[in-house]
């Protein structure tokens, strides 16, 4: 199915076993499993994962990430993300969440060296053994003026898809929707090109600050079919069943008007 004929997906973060049931009960079409979210989400345990996967249907992604210190790292934590990779898709994962960078912004070198680490990246799609990979948000420290290059490595990387607010860590999608139009246009247009083309679509998944309130427009402007939200509000640990419901509800609603559109 193409990306412009697909119904948008609707991915929730979950950072316990609790939200996952939640989110997919009330409509979510895919889990990103992690842990400890005031840590912005780390590798799952995989006792939790065995759980779900004998609660849910829906395609259960997992975070490799082993700690909160960037995203370039030393070889011990490279071999800890190989091992959990290894690990969890034992357990049954569908899909795995992680992106290694090179450190370019930290060493100073050559300005038009790639930032994302191919070597490593590609080594962990191979322990994944044909189950799909995105690419996660480390694309937001990447600046805007190397996306071309970053989006070709991440291509031939063979991620499935890229997370991202399409700015700076910190900011919201919704404060970047002219950057994340721009940025799917680019993909669309480096997927059609013709040294890309024996690689996987590389789809661009909207997240940060993703809600009900503001995912029909996002879907609308950016143009993108997949959107990323943990469902969450302040001080709570469990996802919001409504939240979820009413983000399916007006992506699918939007999508609606979109094919209403056309037909006039």
């Amino acid at each position: 199915m193409s990306q412009s004929t697909q119904c948008p997906i609707l991915e929730i973060a979950c950072f316990n076993q609790e939200s996952a049931v939640v989110a997919a009960r009330a409509g979510a079409d895919r889990i990103e499993l992690c842990k400890d979210y005031h840590l912005s989400g780390l590798s799952p345990d995989p006792e939790v994962l065995q759980k779900l996967k004998l609660q849910l249907t829906i395609p259960i992604y997992t975070m490799i990430r082993p700690h909160t210190e960037g995203f370039c790292y030393e070889e011990i934590d490279f071999e800890t993300m190989k091992q959990t990779v290894k690990s969890l898709k034992s357990y049954g994962a569908d899909g795995f969440v992680f992106g290694i960078l090179t450190g370019s912004q930290q060493t100073g070198r050559d300005p038009n060296a790639s930032w994302v680490d191919i070597s490593r990246n590609k080594q962990l799609i191979q322990l994944a053994e044909g189950l799909p990979c995105t690419f996660h948000r480390a694309f937001d420290l990447i600046p805007e003026s190397h996306w071309e290059r970053a989006l070709a490595d991440i291509m031939e990387c063979g991620f499935a898809s890229i997370l991202t607010n399409g700015g700076p860590s910190g900011t919201k999608a919704t404060e970047c929707v002219d950057k994340l139009q721009t940025l799917v246009r680019l993909q669309t247009q480096l997927q059609g090109h013709g040294k890309l083309q024996r690689h996987r679509v590389t789809e661009i998944i909207v997240g940060g600050g993703v809600r009900a309130s503001n995912i029909g427009m996002l879907h609308t402007i950016t143009g993108a079919k997949t959107f990323h939200s943990a469902g969450l509000f302040a001080s709570e640990e469990v996802t919001c069943a409504v939240e979820v419901s009413k983000m399916k509800d007006e992506i699918l609603r939007a999508r609606e008007g979109e094919g209403d559109e056309q037909a006039r």
